[in-house]
């Protein structure tokens, strides 16, 4: 395979492909799946065949005629694009129902992304174990993050409570927030705000992490 520029900053559109086409491949390494066609692609990720095509040729990827490609140089390659080769640590903001069902989706973890800390405002839940992660009051946050360099969190609180929650993050020093609630926030242009499927988004918005000084 030929390898590109790690500077070169590609465009949204390019990032969201590829980062669609390594949650479906890893998907099928899960599988136990060896290799995988252009074909394959396009079917599942409801991208064009055509563009699936001139996505891998423009990355210089090749498959063998009649086999496919390699599934493991796919997701070896299409990490050293998005610039994914370490564990990603995460807040997590929220520990009721969609927090636990956050903290229990295995493709995090088959990611590298890793729920690093609980937090919330419930004295009910805080002291509480939940998958294995101790529930923090939402107050001790700010030191927290800082102290352990957390550049990404998951905001997956009440409605009423998100942008309140939001400006806490941004003074924490947040640089991403995966917005998991029904209601949109807002925050300062230095803020990656996302709200979408997490896998997605998390591979998305690490290439910027990577690539455009957002972080140390």
């Amino acid at each position: 395979m030929n390898t590109v520029k790690s500077e070169k900053i590609y465009s949204e559109g390019v990032i969201t492909r590829l980062s669609q086409y390594l949650k479906y491949i890893v998907q099928l390494k899960e599988l136990g799946k060896r290799t995988v066609t252009s074909k394959d692609i396009s079917k599942n990720t409801s991208i064009n065949s055509a563009e699936v095509r001139r996505d891998l040729i423009y990355f210089g990827i090749r498959g063998k005629r009649g086999v496919g490609f390699n599934i493991d140089q796919l997701i070896n390659e299409f990490n050293r694009i998005l610039g994914y080769g370490k564990q990603v640590r995460l807040a997590l903001i929220g520990a009721g129902n969609l927090g636990k069902a956050i903290i229990n989706y295995k493709m995090l973890d088959r990611f590298g992304f890793k729920v690093e800390n609980v937090f919330d405002n419930d004295v009910r839940i805080i002291g509480r174990t939940i998958a294995g992660h101790r529930v923090l009051n939402i107050y001790e946050m700010g030191k927290v993050v800082a102290k352990k360099g957390l550049e990404i969190a998951i905001l997956a609180v009440p409605p009423h409570s998100a942008q309140k929650v939001t400006d806490m993050l941004v003074k924490s020093g947040i640089k991403v927030i995966i917005n998991y609630t029904s209601v949109p926030v807002k925050a300062p242009s230095h803020v990656n705000v996302q709200t979408t499927d997490p896998i997605e988004k998390l591979l998305h918005t690490l290439y910027y992490l990577s690539h455009t000084g957002f972080t140390k």
